[in-house]
């Protein structure tokens, strides 16, 4: 069993672990992450988030195990009461990847946008080649859209979506 809690200032050594414990992955599919990545970056990074849920354009969770250990981190971005939009972002810890945690951690984080009555939709960018990030939107009942041309890593950048409050949300 997974819970997710707003990110705070305490957690960035354990956001700069999962880091060191990921960075083969992280390498290949996050285009922040720098092998020079520690808790001086984590806390810099909280502490931006912290200010854009402060303005309420954003929040990020931290993703926790039953023993309220981090497991990674998922939130939104660009929140946005003109469109009714938000982008999710997510990642995990490399030791918690293919136990099912990032289906339940999106579906957590949905139950949260759900509550939000500014919010209608949900989207997220994915890379092409990443399936695993693509299979837990899609067992959310994400719906591939689009491609957005070729990221920064070179891969084709698809577009998925949700809507909040549809019959097959």
């Amino acid at each position: 069993m997974i819970t997710l809690r707003p990110i705070a200032t305490t957690d960035a050594s354990a956001v700069a672990d999962a880091v060191v414990q990921s960075r083969d992955a992280l390498r290949r599919w996050m285009v922040w992450y720098r092998d020079e990545y520690d808790a001086r970056d984590a806390a810099a990074w909280i502490e931006a988030s912290l200010a854009t849920a402060a303005a309420g354009t954003g929040i990020q969770f931290a993703v926790l195990s039953d023993v309220q250990s981090l497991l990674g981190v998922i939130g939104f971005e660009d929140v946005s009461d003109q469109t009714g939009r938000a982008m999710i972002g997510y990642w995990l810890a490399t030791p918690a990847t293919g136990h099912g945690i990032g289906r339940q951690a999106i579906a957590l984080a949905l139950d949260w946008a759900r509550a939000q009555p500014r919010l209608h939709f949900v989207w997220a960018v994915v890379a092409e080649a990443n399936l695993p990030s693509r299979r837990v939107l899609e067992a959310n009942r994400f719906h591939l859209i689009g491609a957005r041309g070729t990221d920064e890593r070179g891969d084709l950048a698809l577009l998925y979506e949700l809507e909040l409050r549809s019959a097959a949300a």
